[in-house]
């Protein structure tokens, strides 16, 4: 009886958790939609999130020895322009990990500031950026993860939609 009621109460903790994920980004077109697989929750499941370039980006309820394949595949595959370089298909999958799938960069020019990777001093030389703009930057990034789009930076305290077309084409992800 108590691993029942431990179940149900994992079930409503997941409704829950998705209902207010879903209210609260009502309206943001960026995020992405929570997905939950037609399976019940059982016990020694994992939950994991998959972002970036494949299909069905969201939130998977998975086995406990599933692989990155596993998710890759309930996910939807890839889009036509994912990084699977990176990844190792083979990797098991532990509960709470979030995946980020990159994109192919076909022109990255070595003299972009990645905003991802940038110490203060790189985002300094930027137009616009000084001390405190690029420690709010890293301050941001270390947070909240790393950016998806450029755009992002204007979640960024101090950083306006003009300074971002001031410096955007000096910065990469």
């Amino acid at each position: 009886m108590k691993k029942r009621s431990f179940i149900i109460a994992l079930a409503i903790l997941a409704a829950t958790v998705a209902l207010l994920g879903i209210l609260l980004n009502k309206g943001d077109e960026n995020v992405p939609v929570i997905i939950e697989n037609e399976r019940p929750l059982v016990l020694g499941d994992i939950v994991v999130e998959i972002k970036g370039a494949v299909n069905k980006p969201g939130i998977y309820i998975l086995q406990a020895d599933a692989r990155i394949y596993d998710l890759i595949l309930l996910a939807g595959g890839f889009c036509a322009n994912a990084d699977t370089d990176a990844l190792n298909m083979a990797a098991k999958i532990t509960d709470g990990m979030a995946i980020f799938v990159e994109t192919k960069h076909k022109e990255v020019a070595s003299n972009k500031i990645s905003i991802n990777n940038a110490s203060a001093e790189e985002l300094m030389k930027l137009p616009g950026i000084g001390e405190s703009k690029a420690n709010s930057i890293i301050e941001y990034r270390n947070k909240n993860g790393r950016f998806y789009s450029l755009e992002d930076l204007i979640n960024v305290s101090g950083i306006s939609k003009n300074i971002l077309e001031q410096i955007k084409e000096f910065i990469c992800l």
